[in-house]
């Protein structure tokens, strides 16, 4: 039986799956894209002014980046993860195994999103430690 919890519950997972969570994705890789290209430009630009105006826009990019991983964990918190082992018993997987299967996704997840972290405190380091100085 569908009460109207279920189906409200319904309604959000499939909103979060098909559509926030792609688009919270999307802007990620993005903006990690034009992070990749204004560290370049940092690196190279001949004229020292050119090098800050980069600087400053990479510097902007890291903290945005790192505010859309957070908000992409919290979405993704906010999914629970028996709906997701559901999804896996529909395709056919025991209950078990979905479980599994589902507890792994997000634990990949979340090495993904500290990966991406990771690479944020590499890149501002570098920044700190004089990226854009050229001699």
């Amino acid at each position: 039986m569908t009460t109207s919890y279920t189906a409200h519950r319904a309604a959000l997972l499939s909103t979060t799956f098909w559509e926030v969570l792609p688009s919270h994705y999307d802007k990620i890789q993005n903006r990690r894209s034009k992070i990749a290209r204004l560290y370049d430009e940092a690196k190279s630009e001949l004229l020292a002014t050119d090098r800050e105006v980069a600087m400053n826009s990479l510097k902007a990019e890291l903290e945005m980046l790192d505010n859309d991983v957070n908000e992409y964990r919290n979405v993704t918190k906010g999914v629970d993860i028996t709906d997701i082992a559901g999804m896996y018993v529909t395709a056919g997987k025991s209950p078990h195994r979905a479980l599994q299967v589902a507890k792994e996704d997000f634990e990949n997840l979340e090495i993904n999103l500290r990966m991406i972290e990771e690479r944020i405190a590499e890149l501002k380091a570098d920044i700190v430690y004089g990226l854009g100085e050229k001699k």
